[in-house]
C-alpha cells in the first residue's frame, strides 16, 4: 500500500473516531512531505518527533508576533524576546504533544502498521 493511501485511510479512521484530520496538513508536514519524509499524522507520531514538529510550526509564528509587539516597547532586546519565544514555544510543544498521545491511547487507536 502507498504511503497516500495509508495516509487517506487513516483520515478515514480518525473522522470515525471524531478525532480532527487536519492536524497534519500544516505547512510544515506539506514541506517535509514534498521532501519526500513520510511523517504519520499526529495521533500516530512518536512523543518526541510531535514535539519537536510543533515547536518548528509554533516558534516561528510566536517569535514573529512577539518581534513585532517588542518593537512598540522602548527597552526591549530581542535575545528577551528569543527567550520567551522558546520558552513558551517549548512549553506548548510538549503540553499539545502530550494530549495527541493522551487521545490517541484513549481513543485506541489502531496501530500505524494496520492501517
Amino acid at each position: 500500500m502507498s504511503y497516500q493511501d495509508k495516509l487517506e485511510r487513516a483520515d478515514n479512521h480518525l473522522k470515525v473516531l471524531g478525532l480532527s484530520c487536519n492536524t497534519d496538513k500544516t505547512i510544515v508536514y506539506r514541506f517535509l512531505r514534498n521532501r519526500g519524509i513520510q511523517l504519520k499524522p499526529v495521533y500516530w507520531e512518536s512523543l518526541p518527533t510531535n514535539i519537536v514538529l510543533k515547536f518548528i510550526e509554533f516558534f516561528f509564528v510566536y517569535l514573529f508576533i512577539t518581534y513585532l509587539f517588542s518593537l512598540a516597547q522602548e527597552n526591549s532586546m530581542f535575545m528577551d524576546t528569543l527567550t520567551n519565544a522558546l520558552i513558551t514555544s517549548s512549553a506548548f510543544s510538549i503540553a499539545i504533544s502530550i494530549y495527541y498521545l493522551i487521545v490517541a491511547r484513549r481513543k485506541s487507536l489502531i496501530k500505524w502498521g494496520k492501517v
